[in-house]
């Protein structure tokens, strides 16, 4: 007989295309697996022990204070061995959409090259940096990159496409700067139409991504899923890549960079779009959802906070968004190869020559250079 599952999920941290939120840095979206009974029976135990109000499990508020602590804490205890969440840090999130819509419609030939190079890595990671620590120039970037992406307006996207600089500009961000308006047509082209529009006003949302990540996680585990998501706006706008899923039996995997991910699941029947109050097992993966955006704040440092970061190995799935200052680190042969195809892809822009062609050439030519005289000795 084969393995099946009911999958609930919920999220904590959402606002939607505002990944520079200043209340909510952190966007997980949590999945336990249960079945109606069990999970019923889990939150009528919780509301009694801990005599919570309104008769519904909020993680949100639960996490505010110690007796709610504990009690989401034996959520998780039960459901060991059955819970997968994704996690983000918008603003190293919004980076990489950046990067994707920045970057990629120039690109888009070989796009794989640069990602296996990392490439893509190395910019959201710069942008990151520079949006976290440099203050007014990136952040303006930014604020305009979100209004293009939220409403599809490019007559405000002043700071990205114009030939203004800051004397506060790092080199890097100023290539990145050189790279967007150069090639400024090539993402009007790719944006046109669909930032702002349908599903695209929700493009910037890493609430699609992440369940469909966690769902091809469980797909590795049970043969048929069956999902219960708490009813948001991105998931009814467009779920034509999970209807995708539903009957597929296949195995699938994408490389990248040479880690395998499967991109593929067995769905029994469409997305299932509830309301939490209804649905007990979303009001656990709600607690869970809580639980996880509490521990990766580093200001909270209480014996919760703490148990929670040591299961992050365990239940955080691969593809939640975190910046890896490896990918920035300049001792590091890739890196250091990384920032050379930064400035070939500037020069090639000033000069109006194709950015692609003889690329992997370049790439590999770098990689032998740099091995023979790294920029920097990297460290032993």
């Amino acid at each position: 007989m084969k393995s099946i599952a009911n999958v609930y999920f919920d999220e904590s941290g959402f606002t939607g295309n505002n990944l520079l939120h200043k209340q909510q840095k952190y966007f997980s979206y949590a999945s336990v697996v249960s079945d109606d009974n069990e999970a019923q029976a889990l939150v009528d135990h919780i509301i009694r022990k801990y005599q919570i109000q309104n008769g519904e499990i909020k993680g949100g508020k639960l996490v505010k204070k110690v007796k709610g602590r504990r009690a989401i804490d034996e959520i998780i205890g039960a459901l060991t061995g059955r819970i997968k969440v994704s996690i983000s840090d918008k603003k190293y999130a919004l980076a990489g959409k950046f990067f994707e819509y920045i970057f990629e419609p120039s690109l888009q030939r070989n796009s794989m090259l640069f990602y296996n190079a990392n490439f893509h890595k190395f910019v959201s990671t710069v942008l990151y940096i520079e949006l976290t620590s440099r203050g007014a120039m990136a952040e303006e970037l930014f604020e305009d990159f979100e209004k293009l992406m939220r409403n599809g307006d490019f007559n405000g996207l002043k700071a990205l496409f114009t030939a203004t600089k800051s004397p506060e500009m790092s080199p890097v961000l100023e290539l990145i700067f050189d790279f967007a308006i150069m090639n400024k047509e090539a993402i009007v082209e790719e944006l046109d139409g669909y930032a702002g529009e349908g599903s695209g006003k929700w493009v910037l949302d890493l609430t699609n991504t992440a369940l469909f990540s966690i769902l091809a996680q469980w797909g590795l585990e049970y043969d048929e899923l069956t999902a219960f998501c708490d009813n948001s706006k991105p998931l009814s706008e467009d779920q034509e890549i999970f209807t995708a899923m539903i009957g597929n039996e296949s195995k699938t995997f994408s490389s990248v960079a040479g880690v395998d991910n499967p991109i593929t699941f067995n769905l029994k029947e469409p997305l299932n779009l509830v309301d939490s109050k209804d649905v007990h097992g979303v009001q656990l993966a709600d607690a869970v959802a809580a639980a996880f955006v509490y521990a990766c704040d580093s200001k909270n440092q209480d014996e919760h906070a703490k148990k929670w970061r040591s299961l992050i190995e365990d239940v955080v799935i691969y593809g939640s968004v975190f910046p890896d200052y490896d990918h920035i680190d300049l001792s590091r042969l890739e890196v250091q190869r990384n920032l050379f195809v930064l400035k070939e892809l500037v020069l090639r822009s000033e000069n109006k020559q194709c950015l692609l062609d003889g690329m992997p050439n370049f790439m590999a030519y770098m990689t032998h250079v740099l091995q023979v005289n790294p920029m920097f000795k990297q460290e032993t």
